[in-house]
């Protein structure tokens, strides 16, 4: 495939150009009265302006938002230095797998625990499905970089995802937006607000998307679809004195096909392949698997099963005293997500690899927190509980119809070394199911306090106390042979118990609780007005986990939790009377007790297959961060960043299954963890002389090399390696002279630049299947806004 990313990056600049050059008269000099926006953010769980929080944070506008067109949380990557997400595995759009500054989730099963953490108004999102937000009625999303950990507690080890929504004030309002585009896309957004009495006031919005699938299938539905609708709800009550009580509901269901992979390559020599071909397909004159490289959009896999459906309710109810001096807050908030997603790889109608993944989760949690209001010493006292039931069903289909056809061979039907191949069917059953259910119950306590030294000088403090105990019951078949994937027989590990017969299948169970302590340090020195410095020293964990998948009863395997320690220096400033805002942060992070999913062909293993979770590695991650904002002229705005990640393996030692020795891996290249990345957003308004407005923008998210596993003796470690690319969106504008009605036409990916951005690969398998960027597509959208909303 041919890259032009190169010429993408340095064009960067002319972009600029081009804009002003296509505005004649646009103003390059800054006038008098303009300045930027000010942003408050709650990235230390109280109201502050972004230029006085001394931590590195992307906060990204209602508004920004909207007028930039990002439709979910994984767009936001556009716009964020060191902010990366993937494609999942399981191949769910709604599933969202972020890393911050390198860090961040290797799985989505139920027994492993997000890097990053996503919260919505207040509540953490505990499982990487369903956490894929859509945009309906946000009024800012929050990008924390770097461990969390003393105020947002685990699972934040590489940073935070903070999604504020728009509570009602009590006016009257109203907007509707109906957005049509290629492939069949539709879609709906609407909102409005309305007092309900004096003191309460309720917001309602609604979205609805429909599309019919940019990867066209020889079967059933497109894939790269849409079907999704959702509500959010918001009850605003300010009662008579000093309390306020903000009740958010949001439902959300979606049904539609997977997101599209691509089967890029498949060895018919390997030995799953040579098995199926021979024994399954041989009889009928077929064979296994045309690779669709050449033509990605589109696919011939048996998709009759293809399936992404979700459905979510989640309730957040915070609740607000102000107690003289003090401020105590209340967040209760509830999750309950159900989804099936079932993803077919092989690019063919026989069912040769496929995954089916179900989730039934619900969660609870309660925060407090006691905060000061003035004074020469601000504090936060906090306490936290969290609980989650979740039930996780995974069918995995490798060779569907190989057990049956040995099973049926005659015993003088052998190997080369005498072995009746009959005797193989069961050992090479690959029909896996795996039904878990996991409880995790988390409590902890908090403090963060600013010691104002001087009138320039402040002092930040901060201390967690975490203790977290979870439980794992699993119970494994395989379906076609009607037998145990985990033999009966006692566990490698004192944390988990024997293994025992449970019908046809076996079941296992593993206990284990862990607790940590998140300290944080830190300083920052207002050098003037408009200049601010700061450097800290934070810690951070990720839970610890259980092995979801063993492949034989000696892979079932407990990680204890990651640990980062992070060192951070950074400045926040203005000039240009307020104009100009610039921003940077330079870091390093030791990164301990790595959690790693082994994923390792093995020949010497029935199942060519070995499954293990362990603490395998530590790092170095070394790095820097730079974003600007800035108003160049009447109603012409930049806002760009640039970061640098230098990611390392200081020890990668991973077991060997066979020899039972440690193999040293510390050479292997760092995954999901791009050197450079950039992005730069230009904005202009233009007032027409007939009346009303046009709004131009363009922006270019670029990344560098990236690699999707680290695994070099994989025979396709290159094809899960994309060199840097960039993407470049565009759109215009025009705004009615009163404000109320926006018609704009904007496209994505203009330069259709399409690029790996995940993959999975075994090379027992024969099989590597991957997904790429989406085409370039064209939208049209037309908004109206009434009644004072937006």
């Amino acid at each position: 495939m041919t890259r032009h990313y190169l010429s993408n990056f340095f064009g960067l600049p002319t972009l600029l150009v081009l804009v002003l050059a296509l505005l004649p008269g646009a103003p390059l000099k800054a006038e008098e009265g303009l300045v930027l926006e000010e942003i408050v953010v709650t990235a230390r769980k109280r109201s502050e302006d972004l230029q006085d929080t001394p931590i590195s944070v992307t906060a990204l506008t209602g508004t920004l938002i909207s007028d930039v067109r990002l439709s979910d949380i994984r767009d936001i990557e556009n716009l964020t230095p060191n902010l990366n997400f993937l494609v999942s595995a399981d191949g769910s759009g709604s599933t969202l797998q972020a890393f911050i500054r390198g860090v961040g989730q290797f799985d989505f099963a139920v027994t492993t625990d997000p890097g990053v953490g996503v919260y919505v108004d207040g509540v953490y999102l505990a499982r990487t499905i369903g956490a894929n937000v859509e945009f309906s009625d946000v009024e800012r999303v929050e990008v924390l970089r770097g461990p969390q950990g003393t105020l947002f507690g685990k699972n934040t080890i590489g940073g935070a995802i903070n999604v504020v929504t728009r509570a009602p004030t009590g006016d009257t309002g109203y907007a509707g937006e109906v957005t049509v585009g290629e492939d069949g896309y539709t879609a709906f957004d609407g909102y409005v607000e309305f007092p309900l009495g004096d003191d309460l006031a309720a917001s309602l919005s609604v979205l609805r998307k429909h599309s019919d699938g940019w990867q066209e299938r020889d079967r059933g539905d497109n894939a790269g679809n849409d079907d999704l609708w959702g509500l959010r709800g918001h009850l605003n009550w300010h009662a008579e004195g000093d309390w306020q009580s903000h009740l958010v509901v949001d439902v959300v269901e979606q049904n539609q096909n997977v997101y599209p992979r691509v089967l890029s390559d498949f060895d018919p020599n390997q030995f799953f392949p040579t098995m199926y071909n021979a024994f399954v397909l041989g009889p009928a004159g077929e064979s296994c698997c045309a690779t669709n490289i050449d033509d990605i959009d589109r696919s011939g896999v048996l998709n009759e099963k293809d399936r992404d459906d979700l459905e979510t309710l989640g309730i957040s109810w915070t609740n607000t005293w102000l107690l003289g001096g003090l401020e105590l807050k209340s967040v209760t908030g509830y999750r309950n997500m159900e989804s099936y997603v079932y993803r077919d790889s092989d690019n063919q109608p026989q069912d040769y690899f496929a995954v089916g993944t179900g989730f039934d989760t619900d969660q609870v949690s309660q925060e407090f927190l006691l905060s000061s209001r003035g004074g020469n010493f601000d504090w936060t006292l906090g306490a936290y509980f969290f609980n989650e039931d979740a039930n996780h069903l995974t069918e995995v289909t490798i060779a569907g119809g190989l057990y049956e056809a040995l099973s049926a061979l005659p015993p003088f039907v052998t190997t080369p070394d005498g072995i009746p191949l009959s005797f193989l069917a069961v050992p090479l059953d690959l029909t896996l199911n795996y039904d878990r259910d996991q409880e995790t119950t988390s409590y902890a306590g908090f403090f963060s306090g600013t010691l104002h030294l001087s009138e320039r000088l402040r002092l930040n403090v901060g201390a967690r106390y975490t203790y977290e105990e979870k439980t794992l019951d699993t119970f494994t078949i395989k379906r076609a042979s009607q037998t145990p994937i985990a033999l009966p027989g006692p566990s490698p590990t004192p944390e988990c118990s024997a293994v025992t017969p449970s019908g046809n299948g076996s079941r296992f169970s593993c206990e284990e609780d862990w607790s940590e302590f998140s300290p944080r340090i830190g300083v920052d020195y207002s050098f003037s007005d408009d200049l601010m410095g700061y450097a800290h020293i934070s810690r951070g964990f990720k839970s610890g986990v259980f092995n979801g998948r063993p492949i034989s009863t000696q892979e079932i395997s407990v990680a204890d939790p990651e640990k980062v320690t992070s060192y951070e220096i950074g400045f926040k400033s203005q000039s240009m009377g307020q104009r100009l805002q610039l921003n940077g942060s330079v870091f390093h992070n030791a990164y301990e007790d790595q959690q790693q999913l082994v994923n390792t062909s093995s020949a010497a293993t029935a199942a060519g297959l070995i499954l293990l979770v362990e603490n395998a590695a530590e790092s170095s991650l070394t790095g820097a961060e730079l974003e600007l904002s800035a108003l160049l002229g009447e109603g012409l705005s930049v806002m760009g960043g640039v970061a640098w990640l230098n990611a390392e393996f200081d020890k990668f030692d991973q077991t060997n299954f066979i020899t039972g020795q440690a193999d040293d891996l510390s050479h292997r290249k760092y995954r999901d963890a791009p050197e450079w990345n950039a992005n730069l957003l230009v904005q202009y308004e233009h007032a027409l002389a007939g009346g009303g407005t046009l709004r131009i923008r363009g922006d270019l998210a670029y990344r560098g090399d990236i690699y999707y596993t680290n695994d070099e003796a994989a025979t396709t470690f290159d094809r899960l390696h994309a060199s840097g690319f960039a993407i470049f969106n565009a759109g215009v504008t025009y705004v009615t002279r009163t404000g109320d009605w926006e018609v704009g036409v904007y496209g994505r990916n203009l330069g259709d630049e399409r690029e790996v951005i995940g993959g999975f690969v075994v090379d027992a398998f024969g099989s590597t299947d991957v997904p790429f960027t989406e085409p370039r597509r064209w939208f049209v959208s037309v908004k109206y806004t009434g009644g004072g909303g937006s």
